[in-house]
């Protein structure tokens, strides 16, 4: 639990440092002495001997302290050393930032305080040579004061992210021109997006704005898409609503742009196709609607698309075959319609393919295993019908590396991708990386498909998840199954599908879920690690010495599991059952009228006149 002292040994340390830097006490042994020992304080208090022990200059050695110019052996005084930077990061400090001895830094050009736990507000009174701030992961409430640009005007990196900024910002907040990256992700900011973020969007130098994660609600000011210089644009997990600004497209340096988990409306923007520079588009989780544009074609180096859960409609349109750099594309949760477009087949560098959730209809394509950096594919919830196709599984390296060959997976399920972005301080240059972590699967649960599990499918020895549930399979489990070696989940229910289950599945050390129930297989039980996984089949029995009467009629119709009421009515006795019920009903039927004719009584109860009363 941090403790006050924590917060009294930083201000100590400051103040002794400022001191030590001073050029007129730079060669003061006592000075350097307690300036290192407070500064040693702050990671492990020392003891009373070494308080009493050292002896030593000013020296560039410290940790987390950087002088400026170095030190020399015998410095003069007129070449003093003094502190251009502090990088007191992950210390447990508490209390309120030290900001009075703070500012008596006078050449200090960084100043690193992230990930301790400093309270209170932001102050205006810091080093004004300051050129990177980062106060990032700490407990600082409040608001960021409009002061603070104006008192800082060197600056060109802050990061006050994960705090607990909870005020507005002043529409009035705006950034000098050399301000390089702005993160206020991951607080708690409310109200409107200020309408000018830096103060001449022409002239200025902004690659990275991140407001991500905050309680930002309103449009998304036009102003924004003035800043030509911006590369990261991150506004996702606010309340954001209204369309996407038309003159998005004047970022033509904007490499991520990401407004994933707002309530955006309308139809994703042609004007996207003049952020030619893009890599990472997300913009899932809105309202947006409307049918995909075909510009996006000129975003040629493209690499992840994610349109998920919104409403998107219509076809898949061929000239997105032109974003032949994707390797993320996840277009689930939509209304997409038509038939699988041959563009995908176009993206050979693709590693993950969502399109669960949609009305996708027609037949597999032969490619859709082919290409050679497949990870994770999802087909899920669509309208396919027809065969798995029997082809192209040995494409992929990654589903076919078995035993730790070829890439390995991260091994999360649901899949997560992770894009994140920050500022070289030395080259002011914008790194991007994103993360893709993602079991290696596939799923082709609720469709359509008919015919038999393909060999070919279970041959992949790389695969982690196989999810196949929900169709109309049919035949039997292929042998090979045993051999999936890294298989973690499989679902084969709610299918067709009969014979016996393999016994090499009981050898699977790996597999962690089964579900194979409701279907026609039949006989012993393979092994009792997954005692519900073959619930709904009534051919299989639980003892070692099965009888042959355990196993299912052979004249299952296909399907049955999903047919409604006529799901009872199948093999040699069902359809004798049905005669008999269909022979029963229509002499039933046929006495009831005869009865009705022959008799008086009956003739004249139906066929008695109306009377009507008023």
């Amino acid at each position: 639990m941090p403790t006050a002292p924590h917060h009294r040994l930083l201000t100590t340390f400051l103040l002794l440092l400022l001191l030590a830097s001073a050029p007129r006490l730079a060669a003061a042994a006592s000075t350097d002495r307690a300036a290192l020992l407070a500064f040693r304080a702050a990671l492990a208090p020392p003891s009373r001997a070494a308080l009493s022990s050292w002896r030593g200059p000013l020296s560039p050695s410290w940790r987390g302290v950087t002088l400026h110019p170095a030190a020399s052996p015998a410095p003069a005084p007129a070449a003093a050393p003094s502190v251009a930077e502090l990088a007191l990061g992950g210390l447990n400090l508490t209390g309120a930032l030290p900001a009075a001895p703070l500012a008596l830094l006078r050449r200090l050009s960084a100043l690193d305080l992230s990930g301790n736990a400093l309270s209170g507000e932001l102050p205006c009174s810091l080093p004004r040579t300051l050129v990177s701030l980062d106060l990032s992961r700490n407990a600082l409430s409040g608001a960021v004061p409009t002061c603070l640009p104006s008192s800082l005007p060197a600056l060109r990196a802050l990061n006050l992210s994960a705090n607990l900024l909870r005020l507005p910002l002043s529409p009035r907040l705006s950034f000098p021109a050399r301000l390089a990256a702005l993160d206020l992700s991951r607080n708690a900011i409310p109200g409107a997006v200020p309408p000018r973020i830096v103060a001449d969007p022409d002239a200025s130098a902004l690659l990275l704005l991140d407001l991500s994660n905050n309680r930002f609600s309103g449009e998304i000011p036009a102003g924004i898409t003035a800043i030509r210089s911006l590369q990261g644009l991150f506004l996702a997990d606010n309340q954001l609503s209204g369309e996407i600004p038309p003159g998005i497209g004047n970022l033509t340096y904007l490499q991520v742009l990401d407004l994933s988990n707002n309530r955006l409306s309308g139809a994703v923007p042609a004007g996207l196709a003049g952020c030619f520079q893009l890599l990472y588009l997300r913009l899932g989780g809105n309202q947006l609607s409307g049918a995909l544009r075909p510009e996006l074609d000129a975003l040629d180096s493209l690499k992840v698309l994610d349109l998920s859960n919104n409403k998107i409609s219509g076809e898949i349109p061929l000239p997105l075959a032109g974003c032949r750099s994707l390797e993320v594309v996840d277009l689930s949760g939509n209304e997409i319609s038509g038939e699988l477009s041959s563009a995908a087949a176009k993206w050979l560098s693709l590693r993950f393919l969502s399109l669960a959730g949609n009305q996708l209809s027609g037949q597999l394509p032969d490619w859709m295993f082919s290409f050679p950096l497949l990870q994770w594919l999802d087909l899920s919830g669509n309208k396919f019908m027809g065969f798995i196709p029997d082809g192209g599984f040995n494409a992929s390296a990654v589903l076919n590396s078995g035993g730790g060959q070829g890439i390995p997976s991260d091994g999360v399920l649901p899949p997560q991708l992770f894009v994140s972005a920050s500022v070289d301080n030395v080259a002011w240059q914008l790194d991007l990386v994103y993360d893709l972590q993602a079991t290696t699967g596939i799923d082709l649960s609720r469709n359509e498909l008919r015919g038999e599990i393909p060999e070919g499918l279970v041959a992949m020895k790389g695969l982690e998840y196989l999810n196949l549930s929900c169709n109309y399979l049919a035949g039997q489990i292929p042998a090979g199954l045993g051999g999936m070696g890294r298989l973690h989940t499989l679902d084969f229910s709610h299918n067709a599908l009969s014979g016996e289950v393999p016994p090499s599945i009981a050898a699977m050390a790996e597999l962690e879920v089964l579900n194979l129930s409701y279907n026609s297989l039949s006989g012993p039980l393979p092994t009792s690690k997954f005692p519900g996984a073959l619930a709904g089949n009534p051919g299989i029995c639980t003892g070692e010495g099965c009888s042959e009467d355990a196993r299912m009629p052979e004249g299952k119709m296909e399907g049955s599991n999903h047919r409604g009421w006529l799901g009872g009515w199948h093999g040699e006795n069902g359809w004798v059952s049905l005669g008999a019920f269909c022979i029963s009903t229509m002499t039933s039927f046929y006495v009831s009228v005869a009865t009705l004719l022959c008799s008086p009584k009956a003739r004249n109860f139906v066929f008695r006149p109306i009377r009507v009363e008023y």
